[in-house]
């Protein structure tokens, strides 16, 4: 899910055009690509409402699939998180700190909390059932995140695993997020959908659709929130996406497979 989660009593309007015109900087404006005008629907429609799910693009070469997909994210709003560093040294400082599973937590729904931050919440500052205290929790404004899922990647590094430096040296098992956690209420961008192992897409399309992300590996069993907005682009040239992957995605989200020609220059 993307949600700006921005809470206009905590930033003021400058700081917020500052944030937004920051990150347009970086990307080609969607809005000065020509044509495509389908394409930019989807996209958008998925960008304001999460809940239609997410967008496949089929295309050539040099069809600008990948351009159309930052262009989008650099439209969208900054967010409101948890600033857990603060949060864990409120009171005192503790070098052995662990960090929680999930990442970019949003502070107004303590509902997509993860067990470890709950505990910290509690211990740091007070009751959940106190308005107060959920309004004092420490926060942050940060750029919505942009997570590519590169072909190679692994499954330790998509859903997650024990990071054994810090399992080490913490003498308990210490859980080092992966992408999934990371692109929590951003964008999940999926170059060459076609090519990816199939196990891998399994098990991203398992965690995006459930909208948790469950880990079970050695000494660990937990979860984090997982509600990217998904975009995933394909080259048909190099072979189609009509077998399982396509299939379920179909039952995890309302996709629109739009193919396009070659922009002409």
């Amino acid at each position: 899910m993307v949600s700006s989660g921005l809470n206009n009593n905590n930033l003021s309007s400058t700081s917020k055009d500052i944030a937004v015109k920051d990150r347009a900087n970086l990307a080609f404006p969607l809005a000065a690509i020509t044509g495509h005008g389908t394409l930019k629907l989807a996209l958008m429609l998925a960008a304001v409402d999460p809940g239609l799910g997410g967008v496949i693009i089929a295309g050539g070469r040099g069809t600008g699939k990948s351009i159309l997909a930052r262009g989008l994210h650099a439209l969208l709003p900054p967010i409101e998180i948890i600033d857990l560093e603060e949060l864990a040294n409120l009171k005192d400082g503790d070098d052995s700190f662990v960090y929680p599973a999930g990442r970019n937590l949003d502070p107004s729904f303590s509902g997509e909390w993860d067990d470890l931050t709950k505990q910290l919440f509690t211990k740091k500052i007070g009751s959940f059932e106190s308005t107060d205290d959920l309004e004092n929790i420490p926060k942050k404004v940060v750029s919505a995140p942009f997570i590519q899922v590169p072909l190679g990647v692994t499954e330790d590094r998509l859903v997650g695993a024990v990071d054994v430096a810090a399992s080490l040296s913490s003498g308990t098992p210490v859980f080092q997020p992966g992408l999934l956690a990371e692109a929590h209420r951003g964008v999940l961008y999926i170059d060459e959908l076609n090519l990816l192992d199939d196990g891998i897409v399994n098990l991203l399309l398992a965690s995006v659709g459930a909208g948790e992300n469950r880990v079970e590996r050695e000494g660990l069993s937990l979860s984090h929130p997982c509600r990217p907005l998904l975009i995933a682009t394909y080259n048909p040239e190099e072979g189609g996406i009509e077998g399982s992957s396509i299939r379920q995605i179909c039952n995890c989200f309302i996709c629109r497979s739009i193919n396009y020609k070659r922009t002409k220059s």
